[in-house]
């Protein structure tokens, strides 16, 4: 599986047919036992419509990691996640927006082996992250973005100063939060990775940073240094990608 970016389209939208379709088995499966202990009909529309919508409700934080997990090449191939490394991923936030995102459950099943957990997987994630921030800026160069766009992403992890030291506008407030608590279990697989042992995250203390695309191109050297300095601290330079 390590090679499933390299592998043909053919290939790639049989796995992603094949994990959408155990999302689904899933999706009804629990539907169906969510009605059941319900006492509601199954054979009635409205009321296993009922079933479903309280099941989501209810388990919705595992159901945000199971599409991390069975969704993600699906959404990854019909254009929903754009990568731009392997670890950083863009979504649409409107006109003018773009979203930074980290990586789904499904790529770190790709990108880190078990042993990677702790500082190298810190150091690798870093990598990838300015490896995805400088294709950005590029594409802001090149004009296939423009020079206006705002770039936000929203964390508990990332130190506010260093933040700002990069152009990076910050923001807290608690609706920031919502988001880590809605993918709590995933927060926690990501998390624990990143610690080298089981650990919560401390998602009440998200924060959203912010950035426009002419700012961004304008921090590109200092990218490169910071890119360059954990590359040499890591030992290697992990420029694989997962396009």
């Amino acid at each position: 599986m390590k090679s499933l970016y390299a592998r043909s389209q053919l290939f790639r939208w049989t796995v992603a047919f094949v994990f959408m379709n155990v999302f689904l088995v899933l999706h009804l499966m629990v539907t169906l036992s969510a009605a059941l202990a319900l006492d509601l009909q199954i054979d009635q529309p409205a009321q296993l419509a009922l079933a479903m919508g309280v099941q989501i409700v209810v388990l919705l934080p595992l159901w945000m990691l199971l599409v991390s997990v069975l969704l993600a090449p699906l959404l990854r191939l019909v254009g929903v996640l754009r990568y731009y490394s392997p670890y950083l991923v863009v979504t649409r936030a409107g006109r003018g927006k773009l979203d930074l995102h980290g990586a789904t459950i499904f790529d770190y099943f790709l990108l880190f082996r078990w042993s990677d957990r702790g500082p190298t997987a810190v150091r690798k994630i870093l990598m990838w992250y300015i490896d995805g921030l400088l294709s950005l800026a590029r594409e802001i160069k090149e004009g296939q973005l423009p020079a206006d766009i705002r770039l936000t992403g929203t964390s508990y992890i990332f130190s506010a100063s260093t933040a700002r030291r990069y152009g990076f506008d910050l923001e807290r407030a608690a609706r920031f939060s919502w988001g880590g608590l809605l993918t709590y279990p995933t927060q926690i697989l990501t998390y624990s990775i990143a610690r080298g042992r089981w650990a919560f995250p401390p998602v009440l203390r998200a924060k959203r940073a912010t950035i426009d695309g002419a700012t961004l191109c304008s921090q590109i050297s200092r990218l490169e240094r910071m890119r360059k300095r954990l590359g040499s601290i890591n030992g290697e330079t992990p420029r694989q990608t997962i396009a």
